[in-house]
């Protein structure tokens, strides 16, 4: 039983780091650091990495675009998803010219985003929600894409919604 379970820890171990030359398994990387997947990476013709990190919860889903220059790092884009049905539909986007990423500067930013998509449907739909309720509303949706799937309590059901988010 034990060599059984010693091969199976070290067929796991070789998906998901293989030894150099091998293709590593279509495994989504979870940074603790940052709270968010790494979906997709390349390296430019100029040596510079740049990959794309999403964060999501039942509702929402913000990715970021962010570049390596040689010892910084810098955003180039937020963009915010939400969910109709199982498709993502795009609802807001911002663009940076090469800023430094600064955590509070995303999660300021991804919250504004929300609120704006949230009162412009509100407005266009004539309903009665107070700023106050909106901005509440914002900040508790950005806050639960900042959930760590490391957690004990990590919603399980929301990893369903990963390969949705890998299409994209």
């Amino acid at each position: 039983m034990a060599s059984l379970t010693n091969a199976f820890n070290q067929n796991m171990l070789d998906r998901i780091m293989p030894p150099f030359g091998t293709k590593r398994a279509n495994i989504p990387v979870w940074n603790e650091g940052q709270k968010m997947f790494i979906i997709s990476e390349y390296e430019s013709a100029t040596g510079h990495l740049y990959y794309r990190g999403v964060r999501f919860c039942d509702r929402i889903v913000i990715s970021e675009k962010v570049g390596l220059y040689y010892n910084w790092t810098y955003i180039d884009a937020i963009e915010l998803y939400v969910f109709n049905g199982t498709r993502l539909e795009l609802v807001q986007t911002r663009e940076y010219k090469k800023e430094f990423r600064d955590e509070g500067l995303i999660r300021r930013d991804s919250e504004t985003m929300v609120k704006n998509y949230l009162n412009g449907v509100v407005k266009s739909q004539g309903l009665n929600m107070s700023s106050q309720q909106i901005e509440v509303q914002a900040r508790e949706l950005v806050e639960g894409c900042y959930k760590s799937f490391l957690d004990a309590d990590y919603n399980a059901r929301l990893m369903q919604i990963l390969p949705a988010i890998e299409q994209r």
